[in-house]
């Protein structure tokens, strides 16, 4: 929890200390808020406080919120953990325990209060390209985070989350010596685009012409993949590519944001691409399932059942501040040609990353012609889809998004009852009728339920 708070909280100043292989650096906060998080503000104490398991091996990933080098210890997601007999390690490498540093994710083996083994894992680690005051950048990607002490050419390990409106928040930035490769993660877009063996992670170029990649799998767009390699001339040169699917998750207390969620709350998404469901026997701690909102800083027990990875547990951790315009929800006949699902004309970006439910699949004879119900996110002007399923066709409709010159949606309220929301976003419901114009509503008003 420590390092996606302190990406908001009330900065004082920042740390630097040499490890002996660089230097390292942390932000550090308010005293007032320092100790709320000491003494665990917005819940109860954990259910497992010294991360014993009852004898069992527990993993947990989540951020280091505290460390002790003298007495080998460090606390994650609400676990104290005895770090004396260790191994911290990253890409096939070995790294002394002051490399572990408070706001680095990690994911820890741990059985009865031992950490067996620890595992960094930054965002993106490589070479430092450039540098200022408050920016860096490392293989093509910018971010805020004040740099003294670093330059030019030197290695280091991001640490960072991904927040609801898809930017990277920093929690550490630590320096080491140079590594067997860089990494960077995210979503690939554009794969393959213009026939070429590439794809885009943000706004980084990926060559995989001679990557090796997971399992052999095939690549698409939407997959959030670990990639490995060389930055190089502006190109990240992949030689491994590991996807990060739900197998990855299951059996583990993770720490995360919610960056989405769909409108009953039966699924929602953390750290820009992990979807995960709820059923009647999820528990709720510090919260109920109306507290599952995007921004909510989530601690997770996770499951796999089937092809779903479910929650078990929800404990809510804090609370992030989101915009109101990142969700949306439209209904309609929809088209489906070469791999391009749209409505009323309006197009929506899709990927692996979507749950399709009542029996939908990906494919023109599911989708072309239907009456389905989308929902997803808006992240940079792209609506991206996150969930898919069949919807009744009927006088009652209810659409998500945002209202110009008395339209959503492709579609128009011949009452002007939409007029009165012109330039906000908003969550309406109206009355459809069913005739050759389909796209006539009226009687628009907000859903408050």
């Amino acid at each position: 929890m420590f390092g996606e708070i302190i990406a908001n909280a009330d900065v004082i100043g920042y740390e630097y200390w040499s490890d002996g292989i660089g230097i390292i650096m942390r932000k550090l906060i308010s005293v007032a808020i320092y100790a709320c998080l000491m003494a665990g503000c917005g819940g109860d104490s954990p259910s497992d406080p010294d991360g014993s398991g009852n004898g069992t091996m527990i993993k947990i990933n989540g951020p280091v919120d505290t460390v002790s080098y003298s007495a080998l210890q460090l606390g994650v997601n609400g676990h104290e953990l005895d770090a004396s007999e260790a191994t911290v390690t990253y890409d096939d490498q070995s790294f002394s325990f002051d490399t572990v540093v408070e706001g680095a994710r990690v994911e820890i083996s741990s059985l009865s209060g031992l950490a067996q083994a620890i595992g960094l894992q930054p965002a993106v680690a490589g070479q430092i390209t450039s540098v200022s005051v408050d920016k860096v950048t490392v293989n093509g990607v910018t971010f805020n985070f004040a740099t003294r002490g670093l330059s030019v050419g030197d290695w280091v390990m991001v640490f960072a989350q991904t927040q609801p409106d898809a930017s990277w928040a920093v929690s550490a930035i630590t320096a080491v010596e140079p590594l067997l490769n860089a990494e960077i993660e995210g979503a690939v877009s554009a794969l393959g685009d213009n026939g070429n063996s590439t794809f885009m992670l943000g706004s980084v170029l990926v060559d995989f012409s001679n990557a090796s990649i997971e399992d052999g799998r095939t690549l698409a767009n939407g997959m959030w993949l670990e990639v490995f390699g060389q930055f190089t001339n502006g190109v990240f040169v992949a030689s491994f590519i590991d996807i990060r699917d739900n197998q990855d998750f299951s059996g583990l207390e993770l720490e995360g944001i919610v960056t989405w969620v769909s409108d009953d709350k039966s699924v929602f998404e953390v750290a820009g691409h992990l979807l995960v469901n709820v059923n009647s026997s999820t528990l709720f701690d510090d919260g109920t399932i109306n507290n599952l909102i995007i921004g909510a800083i989530v601690e997770l027990d996770l499951v796999q059942s089937g092809d779903l990875l479910v929650a078990t547990k929800v404990d809510f951790e804090n609370q992030l501040d989101a915009p109101d315009n990142l969700e949306f929800k439209v209904e309609g006949e929809t088209s489906f040609m070469n791999g391009e699902l749209s409505v009323n004309g309006i197009s929506f970006t899709t990927g692996s990353l979507i749950r399709l439910e009542d029996g939908l699949t990906l494919t023109s004879g599911a989708l072309n012609g239907q009456w389905l119900e989308l929902s997803g996110k808006h992240i940079n002007s792209q609506f991206v889809l996150k969930r898919i399923r069949t919807e009744d066709k009927d006088s009652e409709i209810s659409l998500e998004g945002l209202v110009e010159n008395n339209t959503i949606w492709g579609y128009t309220a011949s009452d002007n009852s939409l007029a009165q929301f012109n330039g906000q976003w908003v969550d309406i419901e109206c009355q459809r009728t069913d005739s050759a114009n389909s796209s006539d509503l009226t009687l628009c008003r907000l859903d408050v339920d």
